[in-house]
């Protein structure tokens, strides 16, 4: 039983190949028995479950993948379910908080179990004068979105925020055609300004905008 006191909560890890920041949309499509146990459990408590990138190690067997567990990850909640079948889920979540993940550790029905620490949330900053630029990319890609009536596919949720810096950065992140690695680094970022700082550097740098607009 977890202290009450304590910062520390444990929380069911689903690993994926992928980042997910708060506000992001991710879908699910759920078919092993340990996540539809999970799935169904978070449904009934109205629980969240945990969201952390699988990064490849060296050090990680088989045996021990939480090796290559990242140690930063989002709280997911469920937004849409649909049971196509009996063990066939189709879900949609939205991230809703970061966490820091101390360890993890596998259950008997393999599902893995995380002891984890909620970050706060990002403090709303309004965005500054030089980052205009990239604010008005991702608002150019948002238009496309909508143009294009592909926001049922969106990945991620309104309301969109379009002059907060923790917003428009979490959504660039997402975006960005870059590695799960560097994805990590700025979802483990802890302030807003400076996450969008490094995203800027990155479009900058890798000569990104056109890429992302094509």
């Amino acid at each position: 039983m977890t202290d009450s006191t304590s910062p520390h909560r444990k929380i069911p890890l689903f690993p994926l190949g992928t980042v997910l920041f708060p506000d992001g949309v991710i879908a699910l499509k759920i078919f092993e028995a340990r996540y539809l146990d999970m799935i169904k459990q978070c449904l009934r408590e109205k629980t969240e479950f945990g969201v952390v990138s699988i990064i490849k190690n060296s050090d990680a067997t088989e045996q021990d993948i939480s090796l290559s567990f990242s140690k930063i990850g989002t709280l997911a909640q469920i937004e849409d379910f649909d049971p196509v079948q009996p063990a066939l889920y189709m879900t949609k979540s939205f991230g809703t908080q970061r966490f820091k993940l101390f360890s993890s550790k596998q259950e008997a029905n393999g599902l893995w179990m995380g002891e984890v620490e909620l970050l706060d949330k990002d403090p709303l900053i309004p965005i500054p004068l030089e980052h205009q630029g990239v604010a008005k990319l991702l608002d150019e890609i948002l238009s496309v979105i909508q143009s294009e009536d592909l926001l049922g596919d969106a990945p991620f949720k309104k309301p969109f925020k379009t002059d907060d810096c923790g917003w428009v950065s979490n959504r660039l992140a997402e975006l960005l055609p870059i590695s799960l690695i560097q994805k990590n680094h700025l979802l483990a970022q802890t302030n807003p300004r400076i996450r969008l700082d490094l995203i800027s550097e990155i479009i900058e740098d890798d000569d990104l905008r056109s890429l992302m607009m094509h």
